[in-house]
């Protein structure tokens, strides 16, 4: 692998691996034949007990900057070294076992220039691998983002692209007290400085496999980030009971269980979190209520997918009516759905 000077790129492309050898050299590949060049390849291996290494040493791109932890550190303590040795204004983040399509940074490069008030972007993602193919959409106005933070990450974090420096300044790093959610907690405390968007194209392939951290820690993944959770709830003056918090963290992660009940727990539940924010302002309307509504609207649409229609239930309006969403067109779906099976109830 030939040396490099990567003291002028305009962007680093960060990608820690670990044990990453059979879709790794698809990865590479995908950053390689990217249609903007002025990058560097920051590769950190983590300790790799597989040919993780070797797929890597057999690229013979000047780009490539391999960088070999002594240990295996984990991946948050492997990203923040990443974060100190990157050379670039922008640093790109690329998973081990994804693709990235050839437009990608250019494309990312472009957004960030013209937008010179957002500090992170991300991208819409396209799910392959593990099941039916699945492009997942985020919202781009700053304002949905942070609001949506209230249930999840917002951004797809193989998607990222942030400026270098306002998250070194603004002490940005990722905090290993929140392991399989630790993107999320960024994105949070990033949220109260610094604001944030996404580019509506797909612009990543994300692979679904059953060997995949969000797979093999689920569990541990939701507690971790129902601790971010609590910690936005309380800011809204909110100390939720555990039934309350299992609401949240069930209507986060739209965990029916079966449940024909949950959706009208949901709907109370989401709309105290209006009441809340009502009081204390923390979140901009209409955008606080069109998030909520659409997390009560999907969750709907994911109970019918799953069969599990809810008995008759209350349904109030005041989560709808400030929203771009259109209350009638919402109520009428609901209705013609469980005929009759719904009460509107107005607060």
């Amino acid at each position: 692998m030939m040396n490099y000077d990567s003291t002028h790129n305009r962007v680093t492309v960060l990608m820690p691996v670990y044990n990453g050898e059979q879709h790794l050299d698809e990865a590479i590949e995908s950053i390689l034949a990217q249609t903007f060049t002025d990058f560097e390849f920051l590769i950190v291996n983590d300790g790799s007990t597989d040919r993780s290494a070797e797929v890597i040493g057999a690229f013979r791109d000047p780009r490539i900057r391999l960088v070999h932890n002594e240990t295996n550190l984990g991946l948050i303590a492997t990203l923040n070294r990443g974060l100190e040795l990157a050379a670039g204004e922008y640093v790109c983040r690329m998973d081990q076992d994804d693709i990235s399509l050839t437009e990608r940074i250019a494309c990312q490069v472009a957004f960030m220039e013209s937008h010179p008030d957002i500090a992170v972007c991300g991208t819409w993602i396209r799910k392959f691998g593990v099941g039916n193919t699945k492009v997942c959409r985020h919202h781009g106005d700053p304002k949905l983002l942070q609001c949506g933070l209230l249930f999840g990450p917002i951004l797809a974090h193989p998607t990222v692209m942030f400026r270098r420096k306002l998250f070194i300044d603004n002490g940005l790093y990722y905090d290993m007290a929140y392991q399989q959610a630790e993107d999320y907690e960024l994105w949070v405390r990033a949220a109260q400085r610094l604001k944030m968007g996404n580019i509506p194209e797909v612009l990543l392939n994300y692979r679904l496999h059953p060997t995949q951290i969000s797979s093999v820690f689920n569990a541990q993944q939701l507690e971790t980030a129902g601790r971010v959770r609590l910690s936005i709830l309380n800011n809204l003056g909110l100390n939720p009971s555990t039934s309350d918090f299992e609401t949240h963290q069930r209507l986060s992660a739209f965990l029916v269980n079966g449940d024909r009940d949950f959706f009208s727990k949901a709907d109370d539940w989401l709309c105290r979190l209006k009441e809340a924010n009502d009081k204390v302002k923390v979140y901009s309307e209409p955008h606080f209520s069109m998030v909520l509504t659409e997390r009560l609207v999907t969750l709907l649409k994911k109970m019918l997918e799953q069969k599990t229609i809810p008995k008759g239930f209350l349904l109030r309006p005041n989560l709808f009516q400030m929203t771009g969403l259109g209350w009638v067109s919402t109520l009428r779906f609901i209705l013609q759905t469980f005929r009759g099976e719904v009460v509107i109830k107005n607060d």
